[in-house]
């Protein structure tokens, strides 16, 4: 049975015990509220009903998020997810759950919850920079590297999310080579522009910057023997050979259609991933009103008119699309990239990784004629149903 997938990050509380400077919940840590178990049975069932009311299987993948989300107990995860299981029973679903922490904390009980309640844990690490501190100033990463160590004595699978900034973005060699000693995965997430006014001021970091980052990440991937998995310059790998071979149909990303990546807030304000937290975009809130009237509402109405105006002033025309479906620029455009005199968006990370990717496998002979020579990639483990979180 093949599922339509989607996925809810839910901000159970903003609470951290970290103040890590780029933090885009940063003014918001020190507060100790937590979704209650009421709001989430209301929120389940605003979900289930929309996506019961629909012909196809539906897999959703909830990621509790935070703050930091181990802080909660772990009983309140075990009866959040008891009442998910009961709510979601239906084989029309397929429903995981994941978890993304600064892994400061990991005694027993939360060991026990990685292991069984959840089914995949992110970590949040930088390697470099020095940037993840607690609220003493003290770094966290001595702590975060003995629990890592826990996690792989447990058998317990994770993968890792390093923020760039200006701090480590030129150390970005060592850390792939961090992440290779250790056979994990993980996400190079560029530094998130905050709403808080000079909150990154001193460790902002340029799209260009980012682009030269990615192509030194593909360089060494290319040239190892071993299969690194770093995303999204696997994403990118995948783009460039869907575009080369006819077999794979074009995918064009179409919020219209079919809402991805859903933010709820703590409040149970829901957003798309491109208009998180601007209060005024939110469809509506998640606790009060079923999901598919948050879906047919001005709000999201308004979320969709933006998402096709960014691809039709920038993508249309990239030669790209459809192998690239869109979506940074969609859901994420102004992130790292430029403007035009017109207000169109200068792709300038994904498209020129894009274009870098196909430079270097011509110039290796991986690509000849237009056609790919697979033996000589490690496309064998290559993901080729690109899936962005």
């Amino acid at each position: 049975m093949k599922y339509q997938s989607t996925q809810f990050v839910i901000k159970t509380s903003k609470q951290c015990n970290l103040r890590c400077q780029y933090c885009y919940e940063f003014s918001e840590l020190h507060k100790s509220d937590v979704m209650t178990m009421a709001q989430i049975e209301s929120m389940y069932r605003h979900i289930e009903s929309y996506y019961r009311s629909l012909e196809i299987p539906v897999a959703i993948h909830f990621i509790w998020h935070g703050g930091e989300p181990l802080l909660i107990s772990p009983q309140f995860y075990w009866e959040a997810l008891d009442l998910q299981a009961k709510i979601f029973a239906s084989n029309h679903y397929q429903i995981t759950n994941g978890v993304q922490t600064n892994l400061t904390i990991l005694d027993d009980e939360r060991l026990l919850l990685l292991a069984e309640g959840f089914d995949r844990v992110g970590v949040s690490v930088d390697i470099f920079g020095d940037l993840r501190v607690y609220e003493n100033g003290r770094d966290s990463q001595a702590r975060v590297l003995a629990n890592m160590d826990r996690l792989r004595e447990a058998e317990i699978p994770f993968g890792c999310i390093t923020v760039l900034s200006k701090k480590n973005i030129n150390n970005v060699e060592q850390i792939y080579q961090f992440y290779r000693k250790l056979g994990l995965s993980a996400r190079l997430l560029p530094l998130h522009q905050t709403s808080n006014q000079g909150q990154n001021s001193g460790i902002e970091i340029d799209p260009h910057s980012v682009l030269k980052a990615f192509q030194t990440i593909f360089d060494l991937w290319l040239a190892d023997e071993e299969f690194v998995w770093i995303v999204p310059v696997i994403e990118m790998v995948t783009e460039v050979l869907n575009f080369y071979d006819p077999s794979v149909a074009c995918n064009f990303y179409d919020k219209r259609e079919w809402e991805g990546i859903n933010l709820v807030n703590i409040t149970g304000d829901l957003y798309g991933y491109a208009d998180a937290y601007e209060i005024d975009l939110s469809y509506g809130n998640l606790f009060t009103t079923p999901l598919g009237e948050l879906f047919s509402g001005k709000k999201h109405e308004q979320s969709i008119l933006a998402a096709e105006q960014r691809l039709e002033q920038t993508c249309v025309n990239c030669k790209f699309f459809g192998a690239c479906c869109g979506y940074p620029i969609a859901e994420n455009g102004y992130e790292y990239n430029e403007l035009d005199p017109d207000g169109a968006i200068r792709c300038i990370v994904h498209k020129g990784m894009l274009q870098y990717i196909e430079y270097r496998l011509i110039e290796e002979g991986i690509i000849n004629g237009g056609i790919v020579d697979l033996q000589r990639l490690k496309v064998a483990q290559v993901d080729r149903e690109v899936q962005h979180v």
